[in-house]
């Protein structure tokens, strides 16, 4: 019995997917996400390298790829190797052992890690998003990996939408929101980026309480704050240089 309600369950969640996804829809935009520590006082010679790889089997395209540098928070000294954005059909086709691609790496850039750190798929949600291309135009970002109490993502797209309208309206920073398709007991249920150039613009007040609150009303910001305190478990924070 135990195995028919299971079958059972896994046709519905296919039969959903299927139903979810047409064959003509915009495939999803997704990155992964591989960290790097770098061996001591190899940080200049393993972004040499990875960028002479990724000039060579990453340019512009579907197999595009980029580097980060993680300037603070738990990870601050590691490196972020970022796939994409790209598709799953281009990560079924990615550059292998076909044309030296796994050799170039195992040869140039392997000898300058000390450790490799957690690989993971993020999906670009464009809905709750503005400025996806402003990220390469940046210097920095910040990076909020956030984890929702059960049964509160709804709540969570809320929150979004209404912050993507107050970036947009002002249009000088990117606001990217994505999304885990893969759940672990450690990860989170979504991230979100912004965009800034500078350490000294970070520190300041971006104006985003008035203006979200020219948008939504007064005591709007609090409220919005008082939703997050409700639904959010907790969240993790970096702070990212542009590399290339």
């Amino acid at each position: 019995m135990k195995k028919v309600t299971i079958a059972a369950i896994l046709a519905l969640v296919l039969t959903a997917s299927a139903i979810a996804q047409p064959a003509n829809d915009k495939p999803t935009t997704v990155v992964e996400t591989m960290y790097l520590l770098p061996k001591r006082g190899m940080d200049d010679k393993m972004e040499a390298a990875i960028k002479a790889h990724d000039m060579k089997f990453h340019p512009d395209g579907q197999y595009q790829a980029g580097l980060r540098k993680v300037e603070y928070g738990d990870k601050a000294g590691w490196y972020v190797w970022i796939f994409g954005p790209t598709t799953y059909s281009a990560i079924d086709s990615r550059p292998k052992k076909e044309g030296g691609h796994d050799a170039d790496w195992t040869t140039n850039v392997e000898p300058l890690i000390d450790q490799y750190g957690s690989t993971s798929l993020w999906e670009y949600n464009p809905d709750l998003s503005y400025g996806y291309d402003m990220i390469k135009k940046s210097n920095y970002y910040e990076m909020w990996f956030v984890s929702l109490k059960h049964g509160q993502m709804y709540r969570f797209k809320a929150i979004a939408e209404k912050l993507k309208k107050v970036f947009e309206a002002d249009g000088k920073r990117g606001f990217v929101i994505f999304n885990n398709p893969l759940h672990t007991t450690e990860s989170a249920d979504v991230a979100i980026l912004w965009t800034f150039n500078s350490f000294d613009d970070w520190s300041k007040d971006w104006g985003t309480k008035t203006a979200f609150e020219k948008i939504y009303g007064e005591g709007s910001w609090r409220h919005m704050f008082d939703e997050w305190d409700d639904i959010v478990k907790d969240y993790n924070a970096e702070l990212r240089s542009i590399v290339k």
